[in-house]
């Protein structure tokens, strides 16, 4: 895999995130710092489906490591440890 940048990883995680909604991609808008599990009020099945389409997509096995939960933070945090994991 090439190496992502930032702005490629959050189109591709927000395309996720979209997908496990059911809405538009267009319909999703978030901030770094945003909290994205209650803004789109993701439920644990979502985070679940949300976590093994983002180990599809980026090639590593999220949800295996202690940080990852971390990464479920905020949308900034997400897309740093994906951008490190599949470095």
């Amino acid at each position: 895999m090439t190496a992502l940048n930032v702005i490629q990883i959050e189109q591709q995680i927000s395309a996720i995130i979209a997908e496990v909604k059911r809405i538009p991609g267009t319909d999703i808008e978030l901030a770094p710092s945003d909290d994205f599990i209650s803004k789109y009020n993701l439920s644990s099945m979502d985070a679940v489906s949300m976590s093994v389409k983002i180990s599809q997509q980026f090639g590593f096995g999220f949800g295996q490591a202690a940080e990852d939960i971390d990464g479920l933070v905020s949308f900034g945090a997400l897309t740093n440890l994906v951008q490190k994991r599949a470095a």
